[in-house]
């Protein structure tokens, strides 16, 4: 019997972002090892896996391991998948084996919070802890958070009776102006009434990490080809659109509009995540009229 491996998603299009996406590209083969329809990939946040995610086929469950892998099979010709995670948005789409018995879903989740609340502590020490090490603290969820931390950590003896009052969901903390230290990161879940504490082990150096991060990418058409006099625009800005529809530019963290248009092609709007330090591909995709 022959078949191909199909690609339900196309890993990097759009990578982190929630713009409208590219059609699936065909991926290298293998072959199923019965007649079951399977679907194969992995689940992931902005490149980096996401462990127990829970994964449903129309007939089968299963779970995400460590490198946010998963392997779901099903009878049916079309069905469901979807996945789950804790803090993240829950995600579905159709799978149409079409006579293929092996398809590939790699997966990118986007985070959100909820209405409760919990307490999230921060605090900067070297790395076998010890007293705390003065320096400024910037908390990234669904807000933005900031405090000079003069003792090393929210709350403290003086100022801070209590940590930062947060969305319940997953927050990341980033720790700079630590006089003889590189900046310090850690990333938590913070549960509804729960009191979550996120450390950062600082080592001595001048390390910084930015508070921006890089998207780059192309605008192209349906067939992935550069499109001609493009303009677009994030957070309102426009950018410069380079030989072969490529563009490359700093944004500070959070969600930015984006807006794309061109002659000839039908407008586009969506946004994109931009995470401080971290890259975000950006493929812009926009149709003939």
């Amino acid at each position: 019997m022959k078949y191909e491996r199909r690609t339900l998603l196309k890993g990097s299009t759009l990578a982190g972002a929630s713009v409208l996406g590219l059609p699936a590209t065909v991926a290298s083969g293998g072959a199923a090892t019965d007649a079951e329809n399977r679907v194969v990939g992995t689940v992931s946040y902005f490149g980096e896996p996401v462990e127990d995610a829970v994964v449903s086929l129309e007939g089968d469950d299963g779970t995400t391991d460590e490198d946010g892998r998963y392997e779901v099979v099903t009878d049916e010709s079309d069905a469901l998948l979807e996945v789950e995670a804790l803090g993240y948005a829950e995600w579905a789409r159709r799978v149409d084996f079409a006579g293929e018995h092996v398809v590939t879903g790699n997966v990118s989740l986007r985070r959100e919070w909820s209405e409760e609340t919990g307490e999230l502590r921060v605090y900067a020490t070297g790395p076998e802890g010890g007293s705390g090490i003065p320096c400024r603290i910037t908390a990234y969820g669904d807000e933005v958070y900031q405090a000079d931390a003069p003792e090393g950590g929210i709350p403290d003896s003086g100022t801070w009776e209590r940590g930062f009052r947060v969305s319940e969901g997953w927050w990341e903390v980033r720790i700079t102006d630590a006089a003889g230290y590189d900046d310090g990161y850690d990333e938590v879940y913070v549960e509804a009434g729960e009191n979550e504490i996120a450390w950062a082990k600082l080592e001595e150096g001048d390390h910084a990490i930015p508070s921006t991060g890089r998207v780059f990418g192309r605008v192209v058409d349906e067939w992935n080809r550069p499109v001609e006099n493009a303009t677009l625009r994030i957070a309102g800005d426009p950018i410069s659109i380079g030989d072969g529809g490529t563009f490359d530019v700093d944004r500070e963290h959070g969600r930015h509009a984006v807006e794309a248009d061109a002659p000839e092609h039908r407008p586009l709007r969506g946004d994109v995540l931009v995470r401080f330090g971290r890259e975000t591909e950006l493929i812009v995709p926009l149709e003939s009229r």
